[in-house]
């Protein structure tokens, strides 16, 4: 499934959609060097009923590509885990979290998913009936007073629940009141609502060939103060659940001061590095043949000019997103000329676009900084270069000895302001 002219390949090139399906995953997915996905399946399928299940931190840039690995790791391990994997950010519709928010979306995104995947028996059972009310009346009351519409009386409790927890969270994300309300209320109750999630677990896992792994995006792209707050002080309600979980987690936070207390309490915390064009300012091969199957892999070859390959691996400082901002936006101008074959000039057009947006956050101390990072490739945990990896515009890399410089679409205008 190759893009076999630039409109189509425009819909394969899309930067806000990860590889998920199938067919995307087998056919586009390219193998990463120093990838730690297979260090997580050993982790996650090595667990024993001895122990608590794994919590886990994934690290990266935003953009490397962490989505699509966690999906290839999902169809991995398929025959032992079912996944449920949401992004916080779409459920909640906020950047900026509480700890409280977090549970809130971790809850009823499991149970929901539980229920909708028929993981946990009706209740037909009197035991079973009588969970199945407890947690209804449970939420119930979190939800007392707000106007929820709700399913016919003569639905199954389980159906019931279900439509509640939907209904919750469209309110909490579209209504700040209601948010706070209930953000209340699950803070005042939070032991109660981890003993009902750990039922609704423990139930979806009994008698059961899979166990259960959450997978919780979107919290490397929170504000970094809600970050902080949810991973360092409440580290230990976030890792309540008995379920094993894993959680994206803001490069930038692993460059502070906390991150020794936070990674205490995580079984494992692993880091997806990005590819690497460069080592040091020097092209690195392996790295630009692995980016550049990234583009074959969706396109044919002969829609991109040699020279516009050049640029366009140049320039993408080895994070997957902007490679594929770079080739869509290049087939755009391409496309404006009424080309057939993207040329060196469109990927020249598209990285000025990319350098723009670029420089649009960066203060007067930014760029000094961003400057002398580009000199040495030395990263330290000072605040500003911990923004700056935040923004995307000072990267990292691992090679065979890690290092940073500034996003490649900014060293003409770095090195044209130093002379």
């Amino acid at each position: 499934m190759k893009a076999t002219d630039l409109r189509q390949a425009l819909q394969f090139f899309d930067p806000q959609k990860p590889l998920e399906n199938e067919v995307e995953l087998r056919e586009w997915f390219v193998q990463r060097p120093r990838s730690p996905r297979q260090r997580l399946r050993t982790l996650l399928e090595s667990r024993t009923e001895v122990g608590d299940p794994h919590k886990i931190l994934l690290v990266g840039h935003r953009g490397s590509g962490k989505t699509t690995e966690l999906n290839k790791l999902s169809a991995e391990i398929d025959a032992s885990y079912h996944t449920i994997g949401f992004d916080v950010l779409e459920v909640t519709g906020r950047t900026t979290l509480g700890y409280e928010d977090l549970m809130l979306a971790v809850s009823t995104q499991i149970t929901r998913d539980c229920i909708e995947h028929g993981l946990i028996p009706q209740p037909v059972s009197e035991p079973l009936r009588e969970g199945w009310q407890r947690l209804h009346d449970w939420w119930q009351a979190i939800v007392a007073g707000r106007d929820f519409e709700r399913s016919a009386g003569d639905t199954s409790v389980d159906v019931r629940l279900k439509t509640l927890l939907g209904n919750l969270e469209l309110g909490v994300k579209h209504s700040a009141d209601t948010r706070a309300d209930v953000g209340d209320r699950v803070r005042a109750q939070m032991s109660e609502l981890l003993r009902h999630l750990n039922w609704v677990v423990e139930q979806a896992e009994k008698d059961q060939a899979k166990r259960l792994l959450v997978v919780i995006e979107g919290l490397d792209k929170v504000d970094l103060d809600s970050a902080r707050s949810i991973f360092r002080d409440h580290a230990p309600t976030i890792t309540a659940p008995r379920v094993a979980m894993i959680f994206t987690f803001p490069l930038a936070l692993r460059h502070s001061d906390d991150f020794h207390s936070i990674r205490q309490s995580f079984s494992s915390v692993r880091f997806l590095s990005n590819f690497c064009p460069h080592d040091h300012g020097k092209p690195d091969q392996v790295g630009r043949e692995a980016l550049r199957q990234l583009i074959v892999a969706r396109m044919e070859e002969r829609l991109l000019a040699p020279e516009a390959m050049d640029v366009i691996l140049d320039m993408n400082g080895g994070i997957p997103v902007w490679l594929v901002v770079l080739v869509r936006d290049a087939a755009l101008y391409a496309l404006e000329r009424s080309a057939e074959q993207i040329a060196q000039e469109d990927a020249v057009n598209a990285v000025r676009d990319l350098r723009h947006d670029t420089v649009a956050p960066l203060g007067r101390e930014d760029y000094e900084v961003l400057r002398a990072r580009h000199r040495d490739h030395r990263l330290t945990n000072d605040e500003t270069e911990r923004r700056l990896l935040y923004n995307g515009s000072l990267i990292e890399y691992p090679n065979e000895s890690p290092w940073c410089d500034a996003h490649p679409a900014l060293w003409s205008t770095l090195e044209r302001d130093e002379g």
